[in-house]
């Protein structure tokens, strides 16, 4: 553990160490774009593979091109923690499937000859001395891997902020916060700094800066995308694990980018990855329209009025074109988030704070959920009972009490017989998925807009329910930017704590309402959750392109904002 004045200067050292790499770059970098920069801008990463591969533009042009953005995306938002043009130019090679095509790093990926943080001082100015399977992979594919991207101290917050790199603001508004533990590197594709994004997630990390910053990701089940040489604060835990999967600026992007990896048979690279190759999706080849179920609110964390509407958008615009909608009718969202927070706690956070220098800071929510952990047992559950005795009316609090009593350590025999339950829980989901004949569950992709910076904290872990539900389960899911807040339509009322709907909201939620301001959050994108089975893959992106394409049919479609 380091002292803290070893915490001060190893953030000072990598502080320093980033603004003489970007002040070594070449002045080209820092030129206004030209009107070749902006055509390749505008390339598709099919396109740019297909362009780079026959020699109709070089390596280095694209490298100029995005490299013009990073800078831009750093200065406006700090958003990145290592550079490695030249680096990264030198290995690209052509006639691959990734030929050029310019992929970012979150900074939990080992890249050899670089550090890997996860925003920890003691992890700092450490070179890793080999590479992560997929930054192998995408090299042998062609690709540019240029830079890595910021997250925060321990990768659990809904602010990418870090005393070793400071904090990462949203494009669209930086008053706010870009989202999560991969905020950087959706920043990063929100400037078109880098085409893909390689990220990860445990609790909605691919899902959350992608909503927060109007572009795509899809979390991948466990397995299907090469997982070796990333790391998770929590190292180590197999009951929930931390997914690796790629994010993009745009979804034909993604779609590519997914197919070509696979391709790539990253089974032969990474022992975790399952042999599955790239598979046609059922209802595209039939030309059926696919079933969707609507998850309206889960019963803890209530929509906010933009996402609320956000969702009602996307169902509107899918019944318009002739899909099948119904609500969906879940197993007990509640058991499986108490299982999933029960597995985070099981080391009494031991794990995730390990690396912490004693003056470093943590995430304000992470902060939180480290005090209830601390809490004795039973001082938990006599605050759980009051939570339900006192509360007007009658069991307005009933959740969130239940979440509260179950944070505490738990012995090895206690975890294996909550896997076990876990197990029934993914059962049981799989079944209701049969039983009601539905191809996707389509919900929120958080409760709130990008939240204030600051204000983390107030919206506490459990705000991103609807994203870590899915995570316990280990089924694929993908969030599509549908609008943007719009200060009048999205407006509470200007009474709502008085109104029958806020007196029956849980503590936690009326905190994060707290958060909500339709005003200030006036332009922010806003993003829905297609959801799929286990190594349902192909399929959630078939399912989120049929998303866009409705939006698009009925005169919604999203258009992502230009940044500078």
């Amino acid at each position: 553990m380091f002292s803290g004045s070893e915490h001060r200067d190893a953030c000072a050292k990598k502080q320093q160490d980033r603004a003489e790499k970007i002040a070594r770059l070449t002045p080209k970098y820092s030129a206004p774009l030209t009107e070749e920069d902006q055509r390749i801008l505008g390339l598709s990463l099919t396109q740019l593979v297909g362009e780079c591969n026959d020699g109709a533009i070089n390596p280095s042009s694209i490298l100029s091109a995005h490299g013009k953005k990073c800078l831009a995306a750093q200065e406006s938002t700090n958003c990145l923690t290592d550079f490695m043009f030249e680096e990264g130019l030198s290995k690209v090679t052509t006639n691959r499937p990734l030929s050029g095509v310019p992929v970012s790093i979150k900074d939990c990926f080992d890249v050899e000859g670089h550090d890997t943080t996860l925003g920890f001082s003691s992890k700092a100015n450490q070179p890793v001395p080999s590479s992560a399977s997929i930054v192998q992979l995408l090299q042998d594919a062609g690709a540019l891997i240029h830079v890595k991207t910021a997250v925060p101290t321990g990768m659990f917050s809904f602010e990418t902020k870090s005393d070793l790199f400071g904090e990462t603001s949203n494009p669209y508004n930086p008053k706010f916060a870009a989202g999560a533990s991969t905020g950087g590197g959706a920043a990063l594709l929100a400037y078109h700094g880098s085409k893909i994004e390689i990220a990860s997630d445990i609790g909605g990390s691919v899902r959350f800066p992608p909503a927060y910053c109007g572009v795509y990701g899809m979390k991948a089940s466990w397995g299907r995308f090469p997982a070796h040489g990333s790391h998770a604060a929590p190292g180590g835990m197999e009951s929930i694990q931390t997914i690796p999967s790629p994010m993009a600026k745009t979804l034909e992007d993604l779609i590519s980018f997914w197919e070509r990896v696979v391709g790539m048979k990253p089974w032969e690279y990474d022992h975790t990855c399952v042999p599955i190759p790239w598979r046609p999706v059922d209802f595209v080849l039939t030309g059926k329209k696919p079933k969707w179920g609507v998850i309206w609110d889960d019963g803890i964390m209530p929509a906010t009025p933009a996402c609320e509407r956000g969702l009602k958008s996307a169902v509107e615009s899918l019944r318009k074109l002739g899909h099948e909608v119904i609500d969906f009718q879940p197993p007990s969202i509640l058991e499986v988030l108490k299982t999933g927070f029960q597995f985070l706690s099981a080391d009494g956070a031991d794990t995730i704070a390990a690396p912490l220098s004693p003056s470093e800071s943590l995430s304000d929510p992470m902060m939180e959920f480290r005090r209830i952990l601390k809490m004795p047992l039973f001082a938990k559950r006599l605050m759980a009972s009051l939570l339900r005795m006192l509360s007007r009316p009658a069991g307005r609090n009933d959740a969130f009490a239940a979440l509260s009593e179950v944070l505490h350590p738990m012995s090895v025999a206690e975890e294996r017989a909550l896997v076990l339950k876990r197990e029934e829980q993914k059962a049981a989901w799989t079944k209701a998925f049969k039983d009601q004949g539905v191809d996707f569950i389509l919900t929120i992709a958080h409760p709130l807009p990008p939240v204030l910076r600051g204000k983390s904290g107030t919206a506490t872990l459990l705000s991103a329910s609807s994203a870590f539900l899915f995570n316990v389960l280990d089924f694929t899911a993908g969030v599509v930017p549908v609008t943007f807040v719009d200060r009048w339509l999205d407006a509470l009322p200007d009474n709502f704590q008085e109104t029958e709907a806020y007196g029956k909201l849980n503590d936690a939620a009326r905190n994060m309402f707290s958060c909500y301001d339709a005003v200030a959050m006036d332009g922010l994108p806003i993003a829905v959750q297609v959801v799929g089975r286990r190594f349902e893959e192909e399929k959630v992106l078939e399912g989120m392109k049929a998303i866009e394409t409705a939006l698009k049919e009925t005169d919604k479609a999203f258009v992502q904002r230009e940044f500078y």
